[in-house]
């Protein structure tokens, strides 16, 4: 019952990315324990109703399954109410990036392992580690032929991690890399300096050299809210399409258009090494999960 496991996993992805609001996140910063049961609340109504619609379509089931999947879906989300909480937990201890980072992957490593280990209990899947090496190195060295349906579940999977799991992630790391925190109010700054030489008379009638520098400073209103978060799932989705349908040569052509809508703002060096990391890193997520997905199809 491998697909029913990744059944488990697209609901996970799915309510913790793009049912997740920020007032959600936000609350869970006020008041961790109401932010929390919101969102477990919202986990437990999108893992219910997808698994339920899986069952619907799906012709391999029988009643013990069903119940034995929903008694999953609650056991499910209680243990996230407490991997989230021990998360906030430690993250209201520091604030700086590589810990929240950190945190996320382990959060996101940790609930599917909770997934697995209950469908495990649960007899909903039978996988051991053995057969998990096995399995793992003729995936990566000679491809393994899946059913097309499972083909499916993983491919969305993916997707839904390099869009929305790996825009949540930039947003972390590239957090205090801005180049300054106008870029946060809907506006940002160039700054720029010059030095003007003049040759003029003094008192004496001689020649001398004036020195003047003229420092400039324009400020721009920035793009509307979550836009450059969107602008990267489109970027990534679009390598990702690149990828599967052997055309890598696209990737230069695509940072090319890309680069063109900030080009005034690469006057400023940091924004420039901001743009330039955040950009690099998105798209060697994209381009791996791409390849993974080759391996899929």
């Amino acid at each position: 019952m491998f697909q029913l496991f990744l059944v488990f996993v697209l609901a996970h992805l799915t309510a913790d990315f793009i049912f997740q609001r920020n007032k959600t996140i936000e609350l869970k910063r006020t008041n961790i324990h109401k932010g929390l049961w919101r969102h477990v609340i919202c986990h437990f109504s999108v893992t219910l109703v997808v698994v339920l619609s899986y069952f619907v379509l799906s012709t391999d089931w029988s009643i013990g399954l069903v119940i034995k999947s929903l008694i999953a879906v609650v056991v499910i989300t209680l243990i996230h109410y407490f991997i989230d909480w021990f998360k906030e937990s430690m993250k209201r201890k520091s604030d700086r990036v590589w810990v929240s980072g950190s945190l996320f992957i382990f959060d996101q490593l940790l609930h599917l392992l909770s997934i697995f280990l209950i469908m495990q209990l649960l007899g909903l899947v039978s996988y051991s580690i053995e057969q998990w090496k096995v399995d793992s190195v003729q995936f990566l060295f000679e491809g393994i032929d899946f059913p097309n349906v499972t083909k499916l579940l993983i491919i969305l999977n993916l997707l839904l991690i390099a869009t929305e799991g790996a825009g949540y992630l930039l947003g972390i790391v590239l957090k205090n890399l801005g180049p300054n925190l106008s870029l946060n109010k809907g506006s940002y700054s160039i700054s720029d300096e010059k030095t003007e030489i003049k040759t003029v008379l003094n008192e004496k009638g001689e020649e001398v050299n004036e020195v003047t520098r003229i420092k400039t400073e324009q400020f721009y209103k920035d793009s509307p809210k979550n836009i450059g978060r969107y602008i990267g799932i489109i970027e990534r989705l679009l390598i990702i399409i690149f990828i599967v349908q052997g055309f890598p040569h696209g990737l230069p052509f695509l940072i090319a258009i890309k680069s063109l809508t900030r080009f005034k703002q690469f006057e400023n060096k940091q924004f420039s090494e901001y743009y330039l990391i955040g950009s690099l890193s998105s798209s060697v997520i994209a381009v791996v999960i791409g390849y993974i997905i080759l391996r899929v199809l």
